[in-house]
């Protein structure tokens, strides 16, 4: 699954130049942790919650809500933005944006096409996409068949697997011991696998193993 399956084309925005008191009261307001910085319509970073609280310092209320005062150290949101940013495209992996996110310790990535923001991907968007495809493996299952490197051969079986009705949740790979060849992982959303399996083997493909659920 890739990144632009996921992303929504709303996206929430601030000015490099804006005033960092506007930036709180949008991560208050839109219950957000992160918000891509904007000059002249080109990301130039991000502001978090993580940033601003180098300039809040919380009041002593004895009100049933938290209040703040910023202090006059930053004004702007260019002054305590993170520079940057790590983003990702429409095209990249969900996979591999866990992977950024998990490896560079941080909450969300802009999702960027050219020089153009079209979108923010974060922790807890990853985190729903990945519950969803655990529960579709409940009713799944998977086939295993040999192939020679050549992509014609992974294209036919994936057409093989589409026009007997499944659709692939995921595929994997490791070199077939001794054969020259790879052996290919595919997980069905469908739990009648053995006729799946028969059609590719009838159309000349060694089929590895099948394992149901």
């Amino acid at each position: 699954m890739l990144v632009g399956d996921i992303i929504s084309g709303k996206v929430i925005t601030i000015n490099i130049k804006d005033d960092v008191k506007k930036a709180f009261e949008l991560m208050k307001s839109k219950k957000i942790r992160h918000i891509p910085v904007l000059d002249g319509g080109k990301l130039v970073g991000i502001i978090t919650n993580t940033d601003l609280r180098q300039v809040l310092i919380p009041s002593k209320s004895e009100g049933a809500e938290q209040t703040y005062y910023f202090t006059s150290k930053f004004s702007t949101v260019g002054e305590i933005m993170t520079k940057g940013t790590i983003t990702v495209t429409p095209q990249t992996d969900v996979e591999e944006a866990a992977r950024l996110l998990q490896h560079y310790k941080i909450g969300g990535l802009p999702v960027v096409e050219g020089d153009k923001l079209v979108g923010m991907i974060t922790g807890t968007d990853i985190l729903e996409v990945f519950i969803e495809i655990m529960g579709v493996i409940k009713y799944s299952s998977r086939v295993d068949v040999a192939l020679g490197e050549d992509a014609e051969a992974f294209q036919n079986v994936s057409k093989i697997i589409r026009e007997n009705g499944a659709a692939i949740i995921s595929v994997g790979m490791s070199p077939h011991e001794g054969k020259g060849k790879r052996v290919y992982y595919f997980r069905l959303d469908t739990d009648d696998i053995n006729p799946i399996a028969k059609a590719i083997e009838d159309n000349g493909y060694e089929v590895v193993s099948v394992v149901s659920g």
